[in-house]
């Protein structure tokens, strides 16, 4: 009865390891790629932004070009710690640890998750000061919020399709690494 189930546990631990590596392999691609783009559109932004200064003189559209930059650059900062965590994933240490390490990286809140509000809103006030012109209305700070509740709606939109994402090929990863744990460690 025991050899079943540990023929079992290995059985389960080699298909968790496999479907680890897949997401963890997708993951570093994603956050490499997404890393790359915000370091070119931070500097591209800015660089935007002080030609529309020099040509224009200071306006809201500027202001905007500059708290995309700043958005750009924050993302590029976790996007990068994102894709050195995923490419320093090592299967080789102690099955616990691994399984611990895994349930982490696979948990919805956690620091990094929180630390996306902060670019997230950066990009928002850049949204709202960029296009707030389209909004037919005669006060400025109606026009500005009008935008930028779109933009949260949007957003909101955006992190319900992230949501559903991580349900569905992340959370089964984290919950069958807790549940194994929880076998270990019995």
């Amino acid at each position: 009865m025991e050899t079943i189930q540990n023929k079992n546990a290995n059985f389960d631990i080699n298909q968790l390891v496999t479907g680890l590596q897949k997401e963890d392999y997708r993951n570093e691609n994603i956050s490499r790629n997404f890393k790359i783009i915000m370091w070119v559109m931070a500097p591209l932004y800015l660089l935007i932004s002080g030609m529309n200064f020099i040509l224009d003189g200071p306006s809201l559209d500027q202001m905007g070009f500059l708290f995309f930059s700043m958005g750009f650059l924050v993302f590029g900062f976790l996007f990068r710690s994102l894709h050195q965590d995923y490419k320093s994933v090592d299967y080789g240490i102690s099955t616990i640890e691994m399984l611990k390490k895994a349930a982490h990286r696979y948990k919805l809140w956690q620091t990094k998750t929180y630390l996306t509000i902060i670019p997230s809103s950066l990009i928002g006030i850049a949204t709202s000061f960029g296009i707030q012109d389209i909004v037919p209305h005669p006060d400025l700070t109606i026009r500005l919020l009008v935008v930028f509740t779109a933009y949260f709606a949007v957003m909101s939109i955006a992190f319900f399709i992230g949501y559903l994402i991580w349900r569905y090929r992340q959370k089964p990863l984290r919950d069958k690494a807790l549940e194994l744990l929880a076998e270990f460690e019995k």
